[in-house]
């Protein structure tokens, strides 16, 4: 994955980079006007832009096209896309050097790295245990076994010595099983409000959108709305972050020979207007979960950092500074919804997608009925959604022989799914561990789906969120298609 990840790493910290040197200066020339506007920024953010002035001197004299910080982020972008090595990359500089010796380049790629690292915009190593039980992190960072199925933190290599199988780790550094990249959250949405750019479009869906009543980005949506009444302080402040986050399973390598499972992480930022938010240049990767399988019902293990993270941001903020306004501010943030195929979300809610409680709609009032020759279950009734005076409700011979009379199932809320989690224990996760699901602490008399809770249900506002797990809607244009073309066309 080192060439997924440098392109990450530097393609996200080249938009921020760009946008940020190519506004005009930020910093003024005037050395006391400087002072003062960096005595008045927060710490990270003057830090920053005293970074990014000592960016503004040119590549070489003369040069206006290139500074020598732009020239840098450029060079570690062709790095990624080429898939250039370190040895490569040294080479390449070495003679770039010979062949301009006025230029002001790294002499290596470590010195070229170390001015990127400058950014803030970097990523946090996080190792994890090979069968996802753990993370070895907070209380169990020290570790060099798993505390739930013992597997050894570090790889080892097997020897066969009398015809015995003997386990050891190898001489020098030690090399985890398996690694978490993890790229905070705080540094990202500070540097939103620090490009003169992006800051003031952070305040799109308060000041400048249109409101005539349609529906042209999720603040006209009742979720938003819902949200927005439930908690009036965080609504007052246009700063405040609206995230969602979206994730699926990926083959790296492109080649179905090689069976390979990476999840990347993904958060939406819902402040864009909608012709920026969900460009991909606008979306901040949170964290790449490596393969070679996937976590299936333990990606809540991994998610723990980024659901700390988010607590932080809702309860106390982080320290910005906007420079469209010129002031700090206490910038927090709340994760609206999750975005996924079907599969997923299983895996992000807890409820099973599968056998007869599948759809996480019509429970407790299901309609699924097990196919005789199939064995498979159909999900029927579907006229319950049509308005109470539809025809197709009276109809008996072109559906089941039956009138269809009743109102559309309820949804849950927060609070009903709240409560139904309460009488659970939370499983063991782990693929090595004792799986007994959901363990029931006393008796219940409603039928349920649920694998587990999960670690979205820490979050203290999810209760006031209508629709937080949702399919993306190219899966169900997809779904819905194919199956109303089958049956048109019998298949």
């Amino acid at each position: 994955m080192p060439g997924y990840v440098d392109w990450v790493y530097h393609g996200e910290g080249d938009d921020q980079v760009m946008e940020t040197t190519n506004t005009g200066n930020v910093v003024q020339d005037d050395d006391e006007e400087m002072y003062d506007l960096l005595h008045e920024m927060n710490y990270d953010a003057s830090n920053f832009y005293k970074l990014l002035n000592d960016g503004q001197v040119s590549l070489y004299p003369g040069c206006e096209k290139f500074s020598r910080l732009s020239f840098i982020v450029h060079f570690f972008h062709v790095k990624s896309l080429g898939g250039l090595n370190i040895k490569g990359f040294d080479a390449l500089l070495s003679l770039l050097t010979k062949a301009f010796p006025d230029a002001k380049l790294p002499k290596n790629f470590y010195e070229a790295r170390t001015t990127i690292k400058g950014l803030g915009l970097g990523y946090i190593l996080i190792d994890a245990c090979e069968n996802d039980c753990v993370l070895f992190w907070k209380e169990n960072a020290d570790k060099t076994s798993c505390p739930v199925c013992h597997a050894s933190r570090w790889k080892t290599t097997e020897l066969n010595v009398d015809n015995e199988s003997i386990k050891r780790t190898p001489r020098g550094k030690n090399i985890p099983v398996k690694q978490l990249r993890y790229f905070p959250l705080k540094p990202r949405l500070q540097r939103l409000f620090m490009s003169s750019k992006t800051a003031s479009y952070m305040r799109y869906h308060a000041k400048r959108r249109p409101k005539d009543g349609v529906l042209r980005h999720p603040v006209d949506a009742e979720t938003w709305k819902t949200f927005d009444k439930k908690h009036p302080a965080f609504a007052a402040d246009p700063h405040n972050v609206r995230l969602a986050l979206a994730t699926d399973g990926m083959n790296p390598f492109g080649n179905m020979l090689h069976p390979h499972s990476t999840w990347p992480v993904v958060l939406i930022n819902y402040n864009l207007p909608p012709w920026l938010c969900m460009k991909e240049e606008n979306f901040i990767l949170s964290m790449i979960i490596t393969g070679p399988k996937s976590t299936g019902n333990d990606i809540d293990v991994y998610l723990q950092p980024l659901i700390e993270e988010l607590k932080e941001l809702w309860d106390e903020g982080v320290e910005t500074y906007d420079i469209s306004k010129k002031e700090n501010f206490k910038c927090r943030a709340a994760l609206l919804g999750t975005i996924s195929d079907f599969p997923a979300l299983a895996m992000l809610s807890g409820w099973r997608t599968k056998g007869e409680f599948a759809c996480p709609c019509c429970v407790p009032d299901r309609c699924s009925e097990r196919l005789s020759n199939g064995d498979k279950y159909c999900y029927m009734h579907h006229r319950r959604y049509l308005p109470a005076g539809h025809h197709w409700r009276h109809q008996k011979s072109a559906f089941d022989g039956e009138k269809e009379l009743r109102e559309p199932p309820h949804l849950m809320n927060g609070d009903e799914i709240a409560q139904q989690l309460a009488h659970f224990r939370q499983v063991q996760f782990g693929k090595n561990a004792k799986q007994t699901g959901l363990t029931e602490i006393t008796p219940v008399t409603f039928e349920h789906n649920w694998k587990k809770e999960s670690i979205f249900h820490g979050l203290s506002y999810l209760r006031s969120i209508i629709y937080f797990y949702n399919v993306d809607v190219m899966h169900v244009e997809k779904n819905i298609c194919e199956t109303v073309l089958g049956t048109m066309m019998n298949v």
